[in-house]
This record gives C-alpha cells, structure tokens and sequence, in this order.
C-alpha cells in the first residue's frame, strides 16, 4: 500500500467514502421515522422560522436536548416550500420530509470518514490510514446513528474534527489552527450538550503544548491566555448566534428552573443573580431541562424522556450504572474490533519509542478516556452506546499504529491475521443490513435473547418499524400483537414486551413466562401460544 501510487490511493478512498454514503442512504429509505426524529426535526423547524426556544408544557420540557445545527436536516424541506409554496403540510408529506433529512446526517459521516484516513494516515501512514477508514466503514453503530435526523453524528464529526485541529495546533502553531479549534468547539456547543467536555480536554492539549518549549513561564501564561481568550470569544459569538441571540444577557434571577440541580445553584449563586448571562436563554434551558430529564425516573408516561428498558434482565430506576457503557462496549462493539483494540494496546506499549505519546496519541486516547469516565461515573440517562459513540473513531485512528507496527517490523503474518479481522467484521455487519441499531456481537449467540442484556435503545428505536411489518405481510400466520389471549404464533415488540411505559398491553403474554421461539432483528419477539 504504502508503494502505491498516492493519487489512486485517495481516489480509491474516495470511491469507498461514497459508496459508503449511497449504502447509509439507500438504508436511511427503508427505516421508520422516530419520535425523537419528529422532535429533532421540529426543532429544526423552530429554529428556521427563528424560534429557537426551549419550551414547557404542562410542566415537562418539550425540547431537551435538541440543538440549532438540526437546522441543516430541515433544508431540504425549507429549498422545497420557498419553490413550491402551495405546498401542503399533511402528516405522510412530514414523514417524507423527515426521511429526506437524514441525508445531512450521512453527508456528516462521510466527512468524518475523510477525517479518520487522514489523521491516521498524518501519524501512521497511508496503510495504516486505509486500515483506520475500514474500520470506521464497517462500524454497525455509526452506521446506525447517521443514517438519523438527530445531534448524535454532529458529535462523532465534532469531536474528531476538534481534537484533530488541536493536534495540528501543536504541531505548526499556526493561528489557522487555533481558529479551527475554537470554530469547532464553538459549533459543537449548539450540536450536542456533551460536546461541552472537550473545553477541558483541549485546555489540557494547551498546556501540553509547552512541553519541551523553552520559553519563560510569563509567557506561557500570557500565551495561554491569549489562546483561551480567543475560544472563548468565538465560542460565545457561535453559541449566541446558533440560537439568534435569543434572551441573551437575561440574568440569572429571572430564570425558571425546573431541576432540582439547577434550581440548587441558582441559589448558591444567588449573589450574581442580578448579572446579565453572556449566554442566549434556551442554551442554558437546555442542560436545564436535561437534567430534570435524569433527576425523573424513566417510564413515566408525559413526564420521562425515555421508557424503563431493562439492563442485564434488571429494569432501569433511574440509578447510576457505573459498569452500563462497558458492557455496552463489550456487547454492542464487533469481536473483531475489540481483538484488533487490544492488539493495538499491546503492540503500543512494546513499540512506544517508536511513537511520542504526548505529542500524538496522547489527543487520541486523552478524549475517549475523559469522556468514557463520565459518562460512566455522572450519566443517569441510559440511551444506548450512542452517548460514547463519538469516542469510536479516535479509537480506529489509534488502531492504525497497529498496522505501522506490523509493516515496520514485517509481520506479514500479523497483517495477514488483521486483514482477516477486517474481512470477518464486514460479515458479520452485513448481516445487518440494511438495519444496523440492533447489531450484537458474536458473544450474544442466540439473537432472540439479545434483549435479556440490552431491553432498551441499544436494540430498539422504532426504527424497524417498517421492516417488521412487511416481514409480518410475508409470514401471514404470525399476530401481531394481540391485546387478548390468543394461540399461536404471535410477534411483539420490545417497547410493549417490556412495557416500557408502565401501560400493561401485553400482561397476558407475560404473564405466561414463555420463552421467544424466534426474533426478527432482535427487536420483535416471535411467541409460540399453546
């Protein structure tokens, strides 16, 4: 690879990347539109007709977590109603207009495939950037989250495209870099809430930046200073004008708060309350009402924001689960994967002169480190894998250093054995197409029991709705959720099995403590009734 001609290289690159994008698009047609879609969207919408508010009904947030850069989904919709305006607004018109906004979310996710190849391609070299990029393609849970209208995959992009404008800082101190930096940090606080962990990791990124640099410790304060100063800065002018400068400067007095959390520091910072907010109203809102959204217990029909799935055979309380993301990652991550992850651990720690840890690898494992730690000591909210699947594709860049090793040391057997990881990968993700959320790996061997570990969204989103009806409409034999005792065969899902919602409307089935005779994508149970 290494010997191959460069300008192949990134065409063939470049041909993958895009097929790539046509799979996810093609896969983003045949998935059912969400709840949490048709609020993202809607938000979407709000935020285009400039009204980016956070809002309150009966009580209970209607939008939490959503974000001005839904914005860009809801284009295609906006272009469409400017050239047509006559246009009618009915319910299936809104469900066409969803689905065609997913394809900003996949638009996304093919840059940050060009950011994975080039970064590791920067530290490791062309092969070792091209192994990183399958990687990254053959990923079942990034698949499945671009393929949404959501803030998740402006995460993935984000924190990739931050921590690797950072690094490049270091290397050249160039101001281009550092405007890169707080451009992108900016843009990810009106993208996703838990971008807001990357200020201190990037804060620490600055301060490494001085190692081996002589220079006196006056300057590197006055430096460092001057670094902060321009983030800050930028961030504040991306953040107030993402949400068109909505309340800005509203002092803290006149807010209403709703958590217990924000309402305890109000009151601590009671001595300020009359200051106005550098900040625009609905983005403090927001973390406001999310949590509120971690402070009520899951399953509580118009009050919780999201059901009381089950965990390990256990419903959610609404307690911290400090080991809930390992065994995500352990589950819910390809074998092949987590083989070539620990591989690339080994192999780094024998081979570390080779390679300068706090000048490159330390950007790549500093991020997945800090914020897999968090979430796993301060989230309450358990929404799956997607909450750490923005730490994946620094992982792939530092799985490249794997591929270097093996070529610098000439272990072909090694490459050969990694290659079969890769090709085995592939197999077992293709299985899952064109539906991906599901995907389990090879240590959940019998799929039909997938949801005695994860009974929540790391299965199940709605999304499959479509597949599992034209699936009922082949097998005519099957019932589809009956609301009385029945014999025969019949197939739920897992939101009503599970009774997510405390609503009862399959109690008769469970209460027969059956066993799933079958599954269709682990999502929806098949019950043989005597």
């Amino acid at each position: 690879m290494q010997s191959f001609p460069k300008y192949r290289y990134h065409l063939i690159v470049i041909i993958l990347i895009i097929i790539y994008g046509i799979i996810n698009f093609y896969c983003t047609k045949r998935l059912s539109v969400t709840g949490d879609e048709s609020g993202y969207y809607q938000y979407g919408v709000n935020v285009l007709k400039q009204h980016p508010q956070k809002e309150l009904v009966n009580g209970v947030p209607l939008y939490n977590s959503q974000m001005p850069i839904i914005a860009i989904n809801v284009l295609p919709r906006a272009i469409r109603q400017i050239l047509h305006p006559s246009l009618k607004h009915n319910l299936q018109q809104t469900l066409e207009d969803v689905a065609n906004a997913r394809f900003f979310s996949v638009i996304s996710a093919m840059l940050l495939a060009l950011y994975v190849f080039a970064w590791s391609t920067q530290l490791y070299g062309r092969a070792a950037g091209f192994f990183s990029l399958l990687l990254y393609l053959f990923c079942p849970n990034i698949l499945a989250h671009s393929q949404m209208v959501g803030t998740d995959v402006y995460s993935f992009l984000l924190c990739t495209a931050t921590v690797y404008h950072a690094w490049r800082y270091t290397k050249t101190s160039n101001r281009k870099q550092l405007l890169l930096v707080a451009i992108l940090l900016g843009i990810g606080q009106v993208s996703k809430q838990s971008l807001l962990l990357l200020y201190p990791v990037i804060v620490i990124f600055l301060l490494t930046r001085f190692y081996g640099l002589k220079i006196s410790p006056v300057k590197r304060i006055a430096l460092l200073g001057k670094e902060l100063f321009i983030i800050a800065l930028v961030s504040l002018l991306i953040i107030n004008t993402g949400f068109l400068f909505y309340k800005t400067g509203q002092p803290l007095k006149q807010y209403q708060f709703i958590s217990a959390r924000f309402k305890m520091l109000q009151n601590k910072f009671s001595f300020i309350d009359g200051v106005p907010l550098p900040l625009p109203q609905p983005y403090i809102a927001g973390f406001d009402y999310v949590a509120f959204n971690s402070e009520t217990p899951p399953g509580i029909e118009g009050l919780s924001s999201y059901g009381a799935g089950y965990f390990l055979g256990k419903p959610f309380t609404g307690k911290r689960i400090w080991y809930y993301y390992t065994v995500c990652c352990l589950y819910k991550l390809p074998g092949s994967f987590l083989l070539i992850l620990f591989t690339s651990i080994l192999f780094y720690r024998t081979s570390r002169k080779k390679f300068v840890f706090i000048k490159n690898e330390l950007y790549l494992l500093l991020p997945v480190v800090f914020i897999f730690i968090f979430f796993s000591c301060y989230n309450t909210m358990y929404l799956g894998i997607k909450n750490i699947l923005m730490i994946l594709p620094l992982l792939f860049i530092f799985c490249g250093s794997l591929w270097a090793t093996f070529l610098q040391t000439e272990k072909r057997k090694l490459l050969l054995l990694s290659g079969i990881l890769l090709i085995w990968q592939l197999y077992t993700v293709v299985k899952y197409f064109p539906h991906f959320l599901p995907y389990t790996n090879e240590f959940i061997t019998d799929k039909k029991y997938a949801y005695k570990i994860f009974g929540d969204a790391n299965l199940y989103f709605q999304e499959g709705g479509i597949l599992a009806m034209e699936y009922l409409n082949q097998h005519r034999e099957i019932q589809w959720e009956p609301a009385k005792p029945v014999h025969g065969r019949v197939m739920v899902s897992l939101e009503n099995y599970l009774d997510y919602w405390h609503e009862g409307k399959l109690q008769w089935l469970t209460s027969l403590h059956l066993e799933p005779s079958g599954h269709f994508h682990s999502q929806y149970l098949i019950f043989d009734i005597p």
